[in-house]
């Protein structure tokens, strides 16, 4: 196996080193963020070279103006066409594990089209995926309470390596914290628990 690199700074340098170069020879110009946010260890700094036996690989996300979301396949598709068959050791060819959906794992190929994990998406559909909110609408105290916590810890963590849209960096920031309101809910709620714990 290559060397462990923690999987963060491993996806900075895919994409500014990789991911961006073919972007930019495709698609000059193309206004977009591209980050690690969301599920997977990494996110949080917690992996380690244990991690790179299960679901671990060179990754980073793409995220599209509105106007431009119909160009996610076309990036899918030269992007597998594109790849090097290696970055910095590790295959970026990817094959599924039998009998577990959704989890993959490295495989060396020596040539395209190479199965990858950049499935470019907008803020949009990402707040729709994974806090199930339509960003046209204001974020309430009911939907700070209705996600769970480990959730707005893995889009508030993580890293941005670049966002010439503005929309995802504004996004992170909205989310940092709950509002004061909703934060001293949770902290009464808390409190009545341990309350309740001690009679």
């Amino acid at each position: 196996m290559p060397e462990f690199i923690p999987g963060l700074e491993l996806s900075r340098l895919y994409y500014w080193e990789v991911v961006r170069p073919i972007l930019y020879q495709h698609f000059p110009g193309l206004h977009h963020a591209a980050a690690l946010i969301g599920p997977g260890s990494e996110v949080l700094g917690f992996d380690t070279e244990m991690s790179m036996d299960h679901h671990w690989f060179p990754r980073v996300q793409i995220f599209l103006q509105d106007s431009d979301k119909e160009l996610g396949a076309q990036i899918h598709e030269i992007l597998r066409w594109k790849l090097p068959p290696t970055f910095m050791n590790f295959p970026l060819h990817l094959e599924e594990i039998p009998d577990e959906p959704g989890i993959y794992l490295m495989v060396q190929k020596d040539s395209a089209p190479f199965e990858h994990n950049i499935y470019p998406q907008t803020v949009r559909e990402f707040n729709a995926r994974h806090l199930c909110w339509n960003d046209d609408q204001i974020f309430t105290a009911a939907d700070w309470l209705a996600a769970p916590s480990k959730i707005l810890r893995s889009i508030t963590s993580g890293a941005v390596h670049h966002d010439d849209i503005g929309e995802l960096t504004e996004l992170r920031k909205q989310l940092q914290w709950y509002p004061q309101d909703v934060w001293l809910y949770l902290l009464l709620q808390v409190g009545t628990g341990l309350v309740m714990r001690n009679t």
